[in-house]
């Protein structure tokens, strides 16, 4: 991104770690987002310094982000506070959230989480071959993959007729 750097100061840091963990809160092997440094290594890294150009998805900067955290009362309950948000201002809750789900599932703690949970075959993004190295490659000779008894044919779209399977309905 851009070569200056911007931070938080530690309550603004402090708020949107509370903010990231109510949005996404932990459960079962899935770790909460304040301690898996999306912030440092996600969210930080690609929000524009204020006034630079173009502003990337989500289209938020780092001034955007911290006009949100002033939104969000770091000592009220969170949840109330994020509703709010979403209700009076529903494009700046938009970027956070996609800055939060894009943040999180990035980071190789979540996909660990993903993969023990729910599918171990899952690898993360990119996915340019998708699950290619979980699925048994072609075999010919499996009966399950190359049935020998033909099943099921082809017709062809022009040759598809209406079959009557029970009373057509009077009119």
């Amino acid at each position: 991104m851009d070569a200056k750097r911007w931070t938080l100061n530690d309550e603004e840091r402090r708020t949107l770690e509370m903010a990231l963990d109510a949005l996404l809160p932990a459960s079962g092997s899935f770790p909460a987002p304040s301690s898996i440094r999306v912030i440092d290594d996600f969210i930080i890294p690609r929000l524009a310094p204020a006034g630079s150009l173009p502003v990337p998805y989500p289209g938020l900067t780092a001034e955007d982000l911290k006009a949100i955290l002033l939104r969000l009362d770091g000592d009220g309950a969170m949840t109330a506070a994020l509703e709010q948000l979403e209700t009076e201002f529903p494009v700046a809750f938009k970027g956070l959230w996609a800055l939060a789900v894009y943040g999180y599932y990035s980071r190789p703690e979540a996909i660990e989480a993903i993969q023990k949970d729910h599918a171990p075959a899952y690898h993360g993004a990119p996915l340019p071959l998708g699950y290619e190295h979980a699925i048994e490659p072609w075999n010919p000779d499996d009966s399950l993959q190359n049935p020998r008894q033909p099943r099921g044919s082809y017709i062809p779209t022009d040759a598809v007729q209406r079959i009557a399977t029970h009373e057509e309905p009077r009119t």
